[in-house]
């Protein structure tokens, strides 16, 4: 494993002490920094178990809706990413992105979502597709596609229901990613996601387990800046609890 040193050196956006927020364009002010390989674990005395890179990663928090977010990686291309960070190490870094958390999403919405079984579905950010692999094993008609895996682009207007698991946190543009994903729902389609919200956890700071960009985590909601996200997208946000959450688009 090439934990450190970098084997390609990282470009950084300069930080700067405030920044205008990336969804509501509130005042966003520094709000802590990290090395670039803190790692996503839970237990938060494992979070440096890896080689410092040197390399610091600056977050800034909205004042307005609570959005914790970095500009470091703004101007990366996807090479860029999936050399630093989707590349042969991460599954080092989410043990559990490539067969537990997919059964874990299978489970869900198999017990969750039985009105949405006949129905087509997607999986937004699903990375190699076990998860739809996992759902059709089950009957159900579901296709994965993810920006950063070559593949042919899903049909627009096409889906009643898109799932999109530990995918938001990853987004530099998260109303980019938005208008792309809601872009493939049906109208009255449903989109179910999840992405830790960080208002329960926000006396914790940069201690929260996760802020973490070696995982790619580098958008952090709270559950006012996922509202004020939606809204601009014309879609209201019901959120299940910290974690999971569903969105439809609002009637005209």
């Amino acid at each position: 494993m090439s934990h450190s040193p970098l084997s390609h050196p990282l470009v950084i956006k300069p930080v700067t002490d405030t920044a205008c927020c990336k969804i509501c364009q509130g005042h966003a002010t520094l709000y802590g920094v990290t090395d670039f390989n803190t790692a996503c674990y839970a237990n938060n005395v494992n979070r440096y178990i890896y080689p410092l890179t040197g390399v610091a990663i600056y977050y800034h928090q909205c004042q307005q809706c609570g959005l914790i977010y970095t500009h470091a990686l703004d101007d990366w291309s996807p090479a860029d990413y999936q050399r630093h960070i989707y590349n042969e190490d991460y599954a080092q870094f989410d043990p559990n992105y490539e067969i537990n958390r997919p059964l874990k999403n299978r489970d869900f919405i198999l017990q969750l979502f039985k009105r949405y079984h006949g129905s087509k579905m997607l999986d937004y950010g699903g990375g190699s597709g076990t998860l739809a692999k996992l759902m059709r094993e089950e009957g159900i008609n579901m296709i994965a596609w993810d920006p950063f895996i070559a593949g042919d682009y899903p049909e627009t207007a096409a889906y009643d229901f898109i799932t999109c698991f530990e995918v938001l946190e990853h987004t530099p543009d998260p109303h980019q990613t938005v208008a792309e994903i809601t872009r493939f729902l049906k109208k009255g389609g449903v989109f179910y996601f999840s992405t830790g919200t960080h208002d329960s956890v926000s006396h914790q700071g940069m201690n929260n387990w996760y802020i973490a960009p070696r995982n790619g985590h580098i958008t952090l909601y709270s559950e006012a800046s996922l509202n004020t996200l939606f809204t601009a997208h014309g879609y209201q946000i019901t959120h299940l609890n910290e974690w999971y959450h569903v969105a439809m688009k609002m009637r005209d």
